[in-house]
């Protein structure tokens, strides 16, 4: 099932959209990867994982493209890429706390892709943390980003409104231990 001829469409698909596309530093495709390996370590399904292969394309093409997910795969990837896509025009913070707040309604595949999403990019800032000679350098980095102190508040609140739910209890758990290890590594 998860091998199907769309899954790998999807593959292809998000690799031509994002063949430029760097994310910390690195082709965002790897971050892509991770996220669909988390949804299906998770128990998303086919949909879910398409929609996670796509959760960046969105926001990041040149022009709006909604419609040719929905065409190319189905209504329900567009509508779940769609929710999991960031607003134009939004500041960081205001955007975070429009994530944390879907947390509460949205439904469970769009909350998988994101809580996938905020996973792995906890996960890529630890590994950049760990290895940075100078963690200095990272932390300027995210000044652009909320910064450290922005980024803890969005990850504690995250997991708060994901606690609430009760729909990935191993998931929540992933998270709280990775923000615990970004408190300890930072503070």
């Amino acid at each position: 099932m998860f091998y199907s001829k769309k899954l790998v469409e999807a593959f292809a698909y998000a690799m031509r959209l994002h063949q430029d596309d760097k994310k910390m530093g690195h082709p965002i495709i790897s971050h892509v990867l991770d996220v669909v390996s988390l949804i299906l370590h998770f128990g998303g399904d086919e949909d879910t994982a398409i929609a996670g292969m796509l959760h960046d394309t969105n926001e990041r093409a040149k022009k709006p493209i909604l419609a040719e997910i929905k065409h190319k795969f189905n209504a329900n990837v567009a509508e779940i890429v769609g929710t999991c896509s960031d607003a134009v025009d939004v500041s960081w913070k205001d955007q975070k706390q429009i994530r944390i707040d879907l947390v509460t309604s949205v439904e469970k595949s769009a909350l998988l892709v994101l809580s996938c999403e905020v996973l792995s990019n906890i996960k890529r800032l630890l590994f950049r943390l760990h290895a940075a000679r100078n963690k200095g350098q990272v932390l300027s980095y995210l000044d652009m980003k909320g910064g450290i102190d922005g980024k803890l508040w969005y990850y504690r609140a995250f997991c708060n409104a994901l606690r609430a739910r009760k729909e990935y209890p191993d998931l929540l758990y992933e998270l709280e231990v990775a923000v615990r290890e970004l408190e300890n590594l930072i503070y």
